[in-house]
């Protein structure tokens, strides 16, 4: 995406609205233990690959090929 350049206004788009999604979902469900952890989780494995530590590291080698 952008050819790999970091920090670009679609990539700071496509970071900002899980977070805010995520905000808003724990502030609805009023910050439910158990509904806190899987949006956490899922928080973090949306945010995690989108770091400019990740780019092109395929994790358990998905898509090696």
């Amino acid at each position: 995406m952008d050819y790999g350049v970091q920090f670009t206004s679609s990539r700071k788009f496509l970071t900002i609205s899980p977070i805010v999604l995520y905000i808003l979902a724990s502030f609805y469900t009023k910050y439910d233990p158990t509904h806190f952890f899987i949006n956490t989780c899922s928080l973090l494995t949306v945010l995690l690959p989108k770091l400019p530590q990740f780019h092109g590291v395929r994790v358990f080698g998905i898509n090696k090929y």
